[in-house]
């Protein structure tokens, strides 16, 4: 009766060890994705370093070209052949800009009127006597536009999407830090609930077992969706496939934090194991 008692007791004792940490593991996977979510994708500075690396400012050049060769269009500047009009010194600031008005310190944005005329100011800086002759033309016809030249680029860059873009940002950071603080008070309450029922050198176990779980499925989740570019054509997908291009090199740097959370992990793990 005692013995059937004592393994009942192992039992329910190793569910209770399953589910905590499959708890810990969620709870850690969260806390990591949230943090590099924070500082990567919604941090500017972060941002405008990744558009200069060499992959992505190939991106960069391609998408803001399309939106000036759609200004050309609107204004009656049709160019004469299918090469880009604005070099990368050109593009550059441009996409700064950009950055700036998404990801900056802002509250809710209900006008991008600002932004138009800080394309136009950049338009009209770096086109010069260096530039293509359809470029040059472009910044003729803008001026000759006068009041209406920061609506045509609103329309040609499609600026009410920046505008709802940067909204999405703000929601999206203030939820991050919210979930972030929730997730880690989370992660404190389970560790002292745990530490109640069992040992420190259990406790490392697990903690470690579940940080180790985290940093593989951060690799692969992050490694499938660095990929989604290089399997698929996601060049029809507007702003989302811009996103995806762009983002493709930052997932890799979720892949090699994943790495180093499991490489952490790994050590303890192994030093408190029951065989040691």
């Amino acid at each position: 009766m005692a013995n059937g008692a004592q393994s009942g007791l192992r039992k329910v004792n190793q569910e209770q060890n399953t589910e905590y940490k499959k708890v810990l593991t969620f709870v850690i996977f969260l806390i990591v994705m949230l943090g590099m979510v924070t500082v990567t994708f919604l941090n500017p500075f972060f941002m405008k370093g990744q558009i200069r690396t060499s992959n992505n400012e190939a991106v960069v050049v391609r998408q803001i070209n399309r939106h000036f060769d759609a200004l050309a269009e609107a204004i009656g500047a049709n160019k004469s052949d299918n090469a880009n009009l604005l070099t990368s010194k050109q593009t550059q600031p441009i996409a700064d800009h950009v950055i700036d008005y998404t990801l900056g310190i802002h509250w809710f944005k209900f006008s991008n009127f600002n932004l138009a005329e800080q394309i136009l100011h950049d338009i009209e800086l770096n086109i010069d006597q260096g530039a293509s002759s359809d470029a040059q033309l472009v910044q003729e016809k803008l001026k000759k536009q006068k009041q209406n030249a920061p609506y045509d680029v609103i329309t040609a860059f499609n600026l009410n999407s920046i505008t709802v873009g940067a909204n999405l940002a703000l929601m999206l950071l203030i939820v991050n830090i919210i979930l972030v603080i929730v997730t880690v008070m989370s992660l404190q309450s389970l560790i002292s609930d745990m530490k109640t029922v069992m040992g420190t050198k259990l406790l490392v176990h697990d903690v470690t077992a579940a940080g180790m779980w985290a940093g593989f499925w951060l690799i692969l989740l992050a490694g499938l969706l660095a990929l989604i570019p290089v399997v698929f054509n996601v060049d029809g997908f507007a702003v989302l496939g811009y996103l995806f291009e762009i983002g493709s090199s930052v997932f890799l740097d979720f892949v090699i934090v994943g790495v180093v959370v499991y490489i952490l992990s790994a050590i303890p793990w192994e030093i408190t194991s029951p065989n040691n």
